[in-house]
């Protein structure tokens, strides 16, 4: 251990009982639990095609990004403001897809590239896609359209009253069928989601910012994003929402 001096945070630690409740409630405590954790089954998508369906495609090798993964990682940040006005390309959002949806090794996930949340989309401003709501359909790499529309007063609303998921050009949502992985996978199963959220929205960030674009994780109206993206999100819930675009850059 360093021993480093450090600067509390407040003058007393603050418990919450519920939280700690819920911690040792998805604890494993034996090594039998981590065998029955690590048996169980990944969630299945269903295969149900409803609406008009656009197929997601990287960048072709010469046009993508040379950075190196340092470089990157160095000027990503979270973006605070986002350029209405612009736009970005199909093959640009193709490529974040490709680059944040590609599997994580995680003791959870069985077969490689199985995935417990679900994305969904409000596209304001892509090229090559119509404004409006649709959902991603990872095993075969397309977005299906719900709804065609603007939605920018929608987004609006859904990330908290914030100008950010308005003026960006696309938003993605996170979605699960908590029921489902619950009784699959048990109170753990939530850390699982949360856990692959951060993982998938730092892969969105790292190919969005290696194209020259703009991302923000962003909070927002629990209850009224699953109605928004219902009757197709109904019984799932929120976990998170990446915001990507190009950023305004301001005048001095």
């Amino acid at each position: 251990m360093l021993g480093l001096e450090t600067i509390p945070l407040s003058e007393h630690e603050v418990e919450y009982p519920a939280m700690l409740e819920m911690h040792d409630a998805s604890s494993l405590v034996s090594a039998a639990e981590a065998v029955q954790w690590r048996g169980k089954q990944p969630i299945l998508q269903s295969s149900a095609t409803a609406g008009e369906t656009v197929g997601l495609q990287p960048l072709p090798e010469k046009q993508q990004p040379k950075d190196t993964i340092e470089q990157v990682i160095l000027r990503r940040g979270s973006t605070r403001t986002f350029d209405k006005a612009a736009s970005i390309t199909l093959p640009q959002l193709g490529t974040i897809f490709e680059s944040a949806t590609r599997g994580l090794p995680a003791d959870f996930l069985e077969p490689r590239g199985a995935q417990l949340n679900d994305l969904y989309l409000i596209v304001h401003s892509v090229q090559g896609l119509k404004p409006g709501a649709y959902f991603f359909r990872r095993k075969r790499n397309t977005l299906e359209l719900l709804k065609e529309r603007k939605f920018r007063a929608e987004a609006h609303h859904l990330g908290l009253e914030q100008e950010l998921p308005a003026d960006a050009c696309v938003d993605i949502f996170f979605l699960v069928d908590l029921q489902r992985i619950l009784e699959r996978y048990g109170n753990r199963g939530y850390r699982a989601v949360q856990l692959e959220a951060g993982a998938i929205g730092g892969r969105i960030y790292l190919p969005a910012y290696a194209q020259g674009l703009g991302a923000t994780g962003l909070t927002f109206f629990d209850d009224d994003v699953i109605n928004f993206f219902s009757p197709h999100a109904t019984g799932k819930a929120a976990i998170f929402l990446v915001a990507i675009g190009k950023v305004l850059t301001r005048k001095p």
